[in-house]
């Protein structure tokens, strides 16, 4: 804070005024109750953890074949419960991804966990806890045309004639426009259209996230090979409104709990190394990206 000397008087008002301003807080926002409960504090008494999640990002949240939700980000949601209490539950509440961030602040969820980079741009709307999870862009490439092996970087594919593949309005579609100069950028609705334009020749590579840049090339063996050491560099955190700093706070602690207790490893293992949802999943979990995905 910037202040100034202005004589005893002065500061004898301003600590009037303070001990005025504790007195309010001390009784709970006034003598009538009416200020809002914080976030946490109604998490604690209505025992629930309502999380903003756009399915569809695998293996961070995905839609299994009973129609329930699977994933790293909800197992994570579920240790985030259990911290606050064994008796709490995880409410994941689906949104589309345009507007989650405006969904978070209108109050239909208490957090997004749904793969989502934390941006400069996105921090003027919410704020972010620390990084749980860093990745980045990386290369999905047509076998038929650029056999594996034949391509080294970025540099080897940005010349006239390459078609480049990304979602729209994504970190791919930025991290591609600042890395291909010459390359054409053909950007698409979805990630599984991106990718499924790499599969047909009809674009010669894909940029996209890491996680689901690796599914989909063991997914697509044969025809598609990766690229998987990112160029850029990427982190995905938990989302809460800007006000919400005892919220933020708490998950920052529980986030190190996540990391010291091995759970963090143990998850990854589950949903990045061993994979058994691959096979259990089939068709209905099939990846479509999201730390990458759109800049509301």
């Amino acid at each position: 804070m910037i202040g100034s000397r202005r004589g005893w008087w002065n500061r004898g008002l301003l600590l009037g005024a303070a001990l005025a301003l504790l007195a309010g807080v001390a009784s709970c926002g006034g003598p009538q109750g009416t200020a809002a409960r914080s976030t946490l504090d109604r998490i604690m008494a209505t025992r629930t953890l309502r999380i903003g999640m756009n399915p569809g990002y695998a293996p961070f949240e995905m839609i299994d074949s009973t129609g329930g939700m699977m994933g790293f980000d909800v197992d994570v949601a579920h240790f985030l419960a259990g911290l606050v209490g064994q008796d709490v539950k995880v409410q994941i509440v689906k949104s589309d991804w345009d507007p989650i961030i405006a969904n978070l602040n209108a109050d239909k969820f208490d957090m997004i966990m749904s793969g989502m980079t934390r941006t400069p741009q996105r921090a003027l709307r919410c704020a972010f806890t620390n990084p749980y999870f860093t990745t980045g862009q990386t290369l999905l490439i047509n076998s038929a045309k650029h056999p594996p092996g034949s391509v080294k970087s970025v540099a080897d594919l940005d010349r006239p004639g390459m078609v480049v593949a990304t979602r729209l309005g994504t970190t791919g579609e930025i991290a591609a426009r600042k890395a291909f100069h010459r390359a054409s950028i053909k950007t698409m609705d979805t990630e599984e259209d991106a990718a499924l334009e790499v599969q047909a020749g009809r674009a010669d590579v894909m940029v996209y996230d890491q996680p689901y840049v690796a599914i989909t090339a063991k997914q697509s063996a044969g025809r598609c090979w990766a690229i998987l050491t990112p160029f850029t560099h990427e982190e995905l955190a938990i989302a809460v409104r800007r006000d919400d700093l005892e919220l933020c706070n708490w998950l920052n602690v529980a986030l190190e709990e996540l990391r010291a207790t091995g759970t963090w490893d143990s998850l990854y293992g589950k949903w990045f190394v061993e994979m058994p949802w691959l096979r259990a999943a089939g068709d209905t979990a099939r990846a479509a990206g999201a730390s990458a995905k759109p800049t509301p």
